[in-house]
């Protein structure tokens, strides 16, 4: 199963919690929230927020994706990252200028500020345990390997048909974008409660 990723949202969701931490913030913390937010909104809808790949490595899950993006390291990119968000100092990130929420819906807010304040009070390396408690983090640390949604819906407890419905998804979200681009229609965001 895999999603696809989106840099338009990931951006959004991004500049949010940079925006919410004061307008900078680590980036090991911020990518660390945008893990746990994409885990909570597999719980709920089944599927990410950013339709990133997700890494166990030693300091816990990490999107991929999002870490070339602050590294900037060469990839595949629409630039709407670089436009908006900035590294700032050895270790943090900033918002440049607002990318607004439009590529986010009101669902995906909620689950982004929902997770900032969970762990509003907490730093970096209280965030990094938690991740290092996680069943999925566990299981793909052990392998060394990529930590799939699949492992993500079975860590929640999520059953088999939840599982299949999420595939199903994925398959036709990455259908629809090969067909028509990547622009999200109104009707897949998960709006609905």
């Amino acid at each position: 199963m895999r999603f696809a990723f989106d840099e338009r949202k990931v951006t959004a969701a991004a500049a949010l919690l940079i925006t919410l931490q004061g307008g900078q913030a680590r980036y090991l913390r911020l990518i660390k929230l945008l893990y746990l937010a994409d885990r909570e909104s597999f719980r709920r809808f089944g599927r990410p927020i950013s339709g990133d790949r997700y890494v166990a490595m030693k300091k816990g899950p990490v999107l991929s994706r999002v870490l070339d993006l602050i590294k900037d390291v060469p990839c595949e990119t629409t630039g709407d990252w670089a436009a908006h968000i900035e590294r700032f100092g050895q270790y943090s990130v900033r918002v440049r200028s607002d990318p607004g929420r439009g590529p986010l819906s009101e669902a995906e807010i909620e689950v982004l500020t929902e997770t900032f304040n969970l762990f509003r009070q907490h730093d970096q390396w209280h965030i990094v345990e938690v991740t290092h408690l996680l069943p999925e983090y566990r299981w793909a640390w052990k392998t060394q390997s990529r930590i799939t949604p699949e492992s993500i819906l079975k860590a929640l407890d999520q059953p088999e048909e939840a599982i299949e419905d999420a595939r199903a998804r994925a398959f036709e979200r990455e259908y629809f974008d090969r067909m028509f681009g990547s622009a999200l229609s109104a009707t897949d965001r998960p709006d609905v409660r």
